[in-house]
């Protein structure tokens, strides 16, 4: 599983896990503050255009549409399959949050075909995220955490046919304050539901851990 590091507001990239079920792990540091302005200025071009997520993160899904645009162009170029799937995930995404621009499988025609399949229903799938979840700590839980000492959070969940998560069970839970931050963070997640003989059906048994940790002159180790 992929092991990300990020502070308490900011989008937590996720890469959907291959088992059959989504089972993601999030470490969150939490003292800082939120997301970067979207503030336009060379500096935050340049880094829009390194990180498109974090354009989808501040709703500017036109604006990230196109650099993931330019991403499949330049991974098809270069050969780079992993990275093609990885930008074409991405456009469908920005696309399918996006108002004005809805995902045309005729643009697609550079992505490999299971892929399509799989983003547009040609198949049977699991879940994926559209939307990341974005934690954030209470402040009953900045005012009495211990400063680098780890909180972890395990949640399971379903997602309904409509792509919302539901029914949150909690079989490890370090931390009074931390249960609602992850099942807020969760319900405000746009997920593309499951499909099964091309209908939207329901999912059981998604799970998220969290690590949670008060960096505060205290240093966080991290966990893989």
């Amino acid at each position: 599983m992929k092991h990300m590091l990020f502070t308490a507001a900011a989008l937590l990239a996720v890469t959907p896990a291959a088992q059959a079920q989504l089972q993601d792990r999030f470490e969150v540091i939490s003292a800082r503050t939120s997301l970067p302005s979207p503030i336009r200025n060379s500096k935050t071009i340049a880094e829009a255009r390194q990180s498109p997520e974090l354009l989808i993160s501040q709703k500017r899904y036109l604006e990230a549409i196109t650099q993931y645009r330019l991403r499949v162009d330049e991974t098809k170029q270069q050969n780079d399959i992993a990275g093609l799937e990885s930008a074409c995930t991405g456009l469908y995404r920005a696309q399918s949050l996006s108002l004005s621009k809805k995902p045309s499988e005729a643009e697609f025609s550079a992505c490999p075909a299971p892929l399509v399949a799989r983003l547009f229903g040609g198949v049977d799938r699991e879940p994926m995220y559209l939307s990341y979840p974005v934690l954030e700590p209470s402040t009953g839980w900045l005012n009495t955490a211990d400063p680098g000492t780890t909180y972890r959070v395990v949640v399971n969940f379903d997602i309904s046919e409509n792509g919302k998560a539901r029914n949150f069970e909690f079989p490890v839970a370090e931390g009074y304050y931390l249960q609602m931050p992850v099942i807020l963070a969760l319900k405000n997640t746009r997920f593309l539901p499951a499909l099964k003989d091309g209908q939207p059906v329901a999912s059981q048994g998604n799970r998220i851990e969290v690590t949670f940790c008060l960096e505060r002159g205290e240093h966080c180790e991290s966990t893989q």
